[in-house]
């Protein structure tokens, strides 16, 4: 779910204005804990149980109604008897909101953070986490410092984490059998699946099967290998000097260059529909889709699948592509930060993670009990291994700039002139590099 950055000066000046009317009580927990502010062990197992308090909090999300009563009002109701929880949408701009019902908490991808951290939105929870003696040693590490990375510069803990959705290879048993081929084992290589797609890769009775997906699009990859785009002193593209971009564009084009893996037609991107509906695709590397409304359809219809870890790259075993989930942020415009961060605390407690974990939500918290509570009760997780999900490790963060989100999308479409051969690698890395520094140079000068 990607959802464009909104970059307004508006907003800023917004926040700006509505940060000056928060109150003092407020202004005490942004700063330095001091000791007489420490709490006891009984206070902090406090933090966790709920409040009486009686507030309403506003929620930015991009949930359903359905899935807020469920997963926001449900969970914590009642542990916060006394709280009125308002939901307001993704339909209402981020520039409008602030100006009418400014928000309390925001529930915001991670990849996404760009957001709400350009408008200086998030509040930084660290000193929060250091007066109240938040044991953090609960999330697991790589995801934590993944979020840091987004706070460009600053390494501020800019939300909590409460699901991280994880990628694993989606395989189709029935094409395998079919071809005669082994089933694809944990821990495989992009070069051990290439291998594979070979033999998968073929045109029968008319119709084209194809091997191997690369992915959706290049920042799967990109994630991975902690590639970088841009260096945020010059502005200068590190694509072209980075040598691991071009083992990135050399993996593209064997996994397409497999005879057969690309038919005509077949469009960069379509690996779901080709594995969902055609059901002509093998193998696809994927966020885990036990509980997507149309891989349920598929399966109840007769998709044989197997699950089994992400393909990873040689220098960089187990570890999969970058962090893709979401979490909670509290708003520094709220007026009830104290309450916000109750709430957010509770959210990622072992109590709500294990219902989160029942209804499909994976967790970020490192505890063994809560993770096997993922996909209980659901039918298409039988003899699913889960340690295709949790052994994996998130790959480490790359330095980030502002400007990522757009140079991807020169990168993207560089990519796909260089493995359909309408360009050579160095022709189409140096085609990248120019563009990208055009498009800083152009941001530059707004």
């Amino acid at each position: 779910m990607v959802r464009k950055p909104i970059k307004t000066v508006w907003a800023a000046v917004a926040i700006a204005a509505l940060l000056a009317g928060c109150s003092t009580k407020n202004e005490t927990l942004t700063g330095e804990a001091k000791p007489e502010q420490q709490k006891s062990a009984s206070e902090l197992a406090s933090l966790m149980t709920g409040s009486d308090e009686k507030a309403e909090i506003i929620i930015r999300t991009g949930m359903t109604d359905e899935a807020f009563d469920k997963q926001i009002r449900g969970l914590l109701k009642n542990k916060f008897p006394n709280v009125t929880f308002t939901k307001v949408g993704y339909n209402i701009k981020l520039q409008d909101l602030l100006a009418s019902s400014p928000p309390d908490i925001i529930d915001q991808g991670i990849t996404n953070l760009e957001e709400i951290i350009e408008v200086d939105l998030p509040l930084n929870l660290d000193p929060l986490v250091g007066q109240h003696k938040i044991d953090m040693s609960r999330f697991d590490p790589h995801i934590i410092q993944d979020i840091r990375s987004y706070s460009v510069g600053k390494n501020e803990l800019v939300m909590m984490p409460f699901v991280v959705q994880p990628f694993v290879l989606h395989y189709n048993k029935d094409l395998f059998d079919k071809f005669g081929v082994t089933y694809p084992k944990a821990n495989s290589t992009w070069p051990d699946l290439i291998e594979l797609a070979k033999k998968l890769s073929r045109t029968e009775q008319g119709i084209a099967y194809r091997g191997l997906d690369a992915g959706l699009n290049i920042g799967r990859m990109q994630k991975q290998l902690s590639l970088p785009f841009i260096d945020a002193k010059t502005g200068k593209s590190l694509v072209g000097s980075t040598p691991e971009w071009k083992t990135l564009y050399q993996t593209y084009a064997d996994i397409y260059g497999v005879p057969g893996n690309f038919p005509e037609g077949a469009k960069h991107g379509d690996g779901r529909k080709a594995f969902l509906d055609s059901r002509t695709l093998a193998m696809y590397p994927h966020i885990i889709m036990l509980t997507d409304p149309d891989f349920v359809q598929a399966a109840q219809s007769g998709l044989k699948f197997g699950i089994t870890t992400y393909p990873s790259f040689k220098d960089k075993p187990g570890v999969s592509t970058g962090l893709f989930g979401g979490g909670l942020a509290i708003s520094k415009t709220s007026k009830n930060r104290d309450l916000a961060f109750k709430i957010v605390l509770y959210y990622t407690s072992d109590e709500v993670q294990k219902e989160l974990g029942k209804m499909g939500f994976v967790t970020p918290l490192v505890s063994p009990e809560v993770r096997n509570k993922l996909f209980e009760g659901n039918p298409l997780a039988a003899g699913i291994d889960l340690s295709a999900i949790y052994t994996p490790r998130v790959a480490d963060p790359y330095v980030r700039t502002k400007w990522d989100a757009k140079a991807s999308n020169v990168v993207q479409a560089g990519m796909q002139n260089f493995f359909t051969g309408k360009a050579d690698l160095n022709t189409s890395i140096r085609d990248v590099d120019e563009k990208i520094e055009k498009m800083v140079q152009d941001e530059q000068n707004k």
